[in-house]
């Protein structure tokens, strides 16, 4: 059984309204427990809406969202306790930072699920800021006074400290550095290995997902275009392209070989397996007494 699945989910907004706008059209996706998947899209294709109808803060048009089998929704009185499982963690997620302290803001989370006890809950902060790579004496810090790849771990801790079984991320590394996004990006791949914990990350940046995804999802106009495995989607880099997605440049280059006739595999996304597969073809080559061009 997946832990987290959607049949038939729809939503709009702004029903009724002249503004009215169709986000999600049918939505239906089903992740397994301990997955690490992407989901990609242009601007408008629905993802932001579909992860915040994961984690409930959304209720759906019509459709369902079912967590270990059973529908959020069905008792709706209870959906804060499905915020605790489903953690969502928004785009520039320091803007969510209010606290006095990183610790009291880190603290914040598992205190509402009912942590009281003073030593578990420091265990869980502590933990949670480790996982992150915050430094122990930022804790008594005012969250204002951190830099902002700072701000932006403290914000993440702040839901990992909830103990989630999915971690949700909405273009965690956007407006930080090369040396900011790859250090968030190793935290967020170890604590998923860490824990078991099933991750969707959302992001623009196709490099960033072939780093990191099992699966991909491709969204549309609020339809799902396209679920599968990370290589057999970049593997349709045409495709992407007619619907305004580009694939990681190292799998430009694998599909144009595979365009002017190399016998070489087309499904690269990272730089370790695009030395592997050269050095594959020049060998093999080599064999064949043919001449590199």
């Amino acid at each position: 059984m997946a832990l987290i699945e959607t049949q038939d989910l729809r939503f709009v907004y702004g029903k009724g309204t002249p503004f009215e706008k169709t986000a999600l059209n049918g939505a239906n996706i089903s992740i397994n427990e301990g997955e690490f998947i992407g989901v990609i899209g242009h601007t408008g294709s629905g993802k932001s809406t579909l992860v915040q109808l994961l984690n409930g803060l959304l209720k759906p048009e019509s459709g369902r969202v079912l967590l270990n089998g059973a529908d959020i929704w069905e008792k709706p009185k209870e959906i804060r306790n499905v915020r605790f499982q489903v953690g969502l963690v928004f785009q520039y997620p320091e803007y969510q930072l209010f606290e006095e302290t990183v610790y009291k803001d880190i603290a914040f989370g598992p205190t509402n699920k009912g942590i009281k006890d003073k030593d578990e809950l420091d265990r869980t902060v502590r933990k949670a800021a480790e996982f992150v790579g915050l430094k122990e004496e930022l804790l008594d810090k005012s969250p204002f006074d951190l830099s902002g790849g700072e701000k932006r771990r403290a914000a993440i801790a702040g839901v990992i400290a909830m103990e989630p079984r999915v971690l949700i991320l909405d273009e965690p590394t956007a407006g930080l550095d090369p040396r900011g996004r790859d250090r968030i990006l190793n935290q967020i791949k170890n604590y998923r290995e860490q824990t078991g914990s099933t991750v969707l990350l959302v992001s623009h940046s196709m490099e960033d997902i072939a780093r990191v995804a099992d699966r991909v999802l491709v969204m549309n106009r609020g339809n799902v275009e396209m679920f599968d495995t990370t290589a057999n989607i970049f593997k349709q880099g045409g495709h992407l392209s007619e619907i305004g997605l580009k694939v990681p440049q190292v799998t430009q280059v694998f599909l144009e070989l595979k365009r002017l006739g190399a016998d070489i595999d087309a499904g690269i996304y990272t730089m370790e397996q695009a030395k592997a597969a050269a050095l594959e073809y020049l060998s093999g080559a080599g064999r064949k007494g043919g001449a590199v061009q």
